[in-house]
């Protein structure tokens, strides 16, 4: 079982730290610009290195042309191999024209000196001429070709391009060039080269351009995605606060303004997300009939009010209050009647305690006041000027109009008292009001179980307990016989019990304006 729960937390634990929905919305916005980023990079580099092979093999062909040309230009004729038989060593010179050139470098120097690059004269397969030097500087004179090298260009007579020729242990880009004279016969071969590590650094120069590039387009898209997105993310972030602190019990949870001032559905959603926390909040806090506070909400709202009585000289008032023979309206009339007098009941009180305090249905015809910053006897003074208001309603239903009275228990908060106990008392008071004739408020209940302020005799609180009932909505006769106190002992009695009514209806009478009283309490 322990197993099983610390699976479920450990669960829990890994799913909170999967991200924000920021998070995921801004790796789906910037994971395809850093693998297009990515994407441009590897693809870019085989372009480049093509490109510069091309660029290369350009420009050691140029090389050789304007080699060609300057030789000609300043050497004219054709080149020839001679022997000097004076010479010992019999001793081979390449002359061109009468020109003999077997030690001018000076074309080739020249053109190295421009280009950087180096040239080589080839006679056949042997360099007569080159800028190439060895580790200790000189020329490399006398050297060959390689064979496949001098099978493309001296014997089939075509241009080469390498990047990957290796002279001397040391890798170059080179481009070879038939030798041709005059009557197109080929002579030998001229080459351009280049050191494959300058190419190199090049290529590498233009990929990490390229790359930089592609990061900084990378980062400023990221941050235009950003800059757009922030606002959206914000908004989705806000939202989903409010709905955990909604969903946590925190119905004093604000959504901020900013997402309410959108114009798109994220601010729909916003004023969607707020409507469902107003009804929420209205079905835990407000009775679904008359719309007051419910109880639960009563208790939320009396502890900042006991707090801040705590802390100051002010103090406030609780009282309980209840609608006289509620049962008998439910038993008479019917559920409906009893709940349009519930709401009738309910909208006077509130108006009457709109400067007072707040008012709270407690459970079924019961009723909790409290008095905010107010004593005892200015309690006790405004419940009589709601006493008042009560009596004056008329509530009609079908064609009847029924009239009610309440009775009332207030109680003034001591420091020392606890709220509980502090009920207790009010509701205390109100059974006192309830069983001593009811239609009062009681505030006090003296040694002798009497309200000390009760301001009715026993013949007003049992002429109003009568008239408490319901009248049927037809105007009354002109007579102006049958007033209680033209009646006997015995048909009052007959009347608080109900059965001049049903001897009434046994008889058939239509009695137009009779009272109906109400003789049983419907407090428990």
């Amino acid at each position: 079982m322990d197993g099983s729960k610390e699976k479920a937390t450990e669960k829990k634990v890994k799913r909170s730290r999967k991200g924000t929905i920021s998070g995921h919305m801004y790796a789906l916005a910037i994971t395809p610009l850093v693998l297009f980023s990515l994407v441009i990079t590897i693809i870019g580099i085989p372009l480049l290195t093509n490109l510069m092979y091309r660029s290369s093999e350009k420009e050691l062909h140029d090389a050789c042309m304007s080699t060609l040309l300057l030789m000609d230009a300043t050497y004219p004729g054709d080149y020839r191999l001679k022997v000097n038989e004076q010479n010992f060593n019999d001793s081979l010179y390449l002359f061109k024209g009468d020109s003999n050139i077997t030690m001018d470098y000076s074309v080739i120097d020249t053109m190295k000196k421009s280009t950087h690059l180096d040239i080589s004269i080839c006679f056949d397969n042997t360099r007569i001429l080159t800028t190439l030097t060895d580790e200790n500087g000189a020329r490399m004179v006398g050297t060959g070709v390689a064979d496949q090298i001098y099978k493309t260009v001296y014997v089939d007579g075509q241009e080469a391009f390498y990047h990957n020729t290796m002279i001397f242990d040391k890798p170059y880009f080179t481009y070879y060039m038939p030798l041709t004279s005059s009557h197109g016969n080929i002579q030998g071969i001229v080459a351009a080269a280049r050191p494959a590590s300058d190419v190199n650094k090049a290529i590498m120069k233009l990929i990490l351009i390229l790359v930089a590039v592609a990061l900084i387009l990378a980062g400023i898209m990221i941050f235009i995605v950003i800059r757009v997105s922030r606002p959206m993310t914000h908004a989705i972030e806000n939202i989903f606060k409010f709905i955990r602190d909604s969903s946590g019990g925190n119905d004093t949870a604000t959504l901020d303004e900013s997402v309410l001032s959108r114009h798109d559905e994220l601010g729909e959603m916003g004023e969607n997300v707020l409507s469902l926390q107003r009804s929420m909040r209205n079905m835990m806090e407000s009775d679904p009939l008359t719309g007051l506070f419910n109880r639960r909400s009563a208790h939320r709202r009396l502890g900042p009010i006991i707090n801040k009585a705590k802390n100051s000289q002010d103090s406030f008032c609780i009282c309980i209050g209840d609608i006289d023979f509620f049962k008998q309206v439910n038993d008479t009339y019917g559920h409906d009647a009893g709940d349009d007098v519930l709401v009738k009941v309910a909208e006077t009180i509130r108006e009457h305690m709109k400067n007072c305090g707040f008012v709270a249905r407690w459970g079924g015809e019961e009723f909790l006041m409290v008095f905010d910053r107010m004593g005892l006897i200015m309690a006790e003074n405004s419940l009589w000027g709601l006493l008042d208001k009560i009596r004056a309603l008329e509530i009609r239903y079908d064609n009847y109009i029924i009239k009610v009275t309440m009775s009332f228990g207030v109680s003034e908060w001591d420091k020392e008292q606890s709220l509980d106990s502090l009920i207790k008392t009010a509701d205390d008071k109100l059974y006192f009001a309830k069983k001593n004739g009811r239609n009062q408020v009681v505030s006090s209940i003296g040694e002798e179980g009497e309200s000390e302020n009760s301001e009715v005799t026993e013949i007003d609180k049992l002429l109003k307990s009568i008239a408490s009932g319901a009248r049927e909505h037809i105007p009354a006769p002109e007579d102006e016989g049958g007033h209680f106190e033209n009646l006997s002992a015995k048909e009052l009695e007959d009347i608080l019990s109900g059965k001049a009514d049903e001897e009434a209806a046994a008889n058939g009478s239509d009695l137009l304006g009779q009272t109906i009283s109400f003789s049983e309490d419907s407090y428990t």
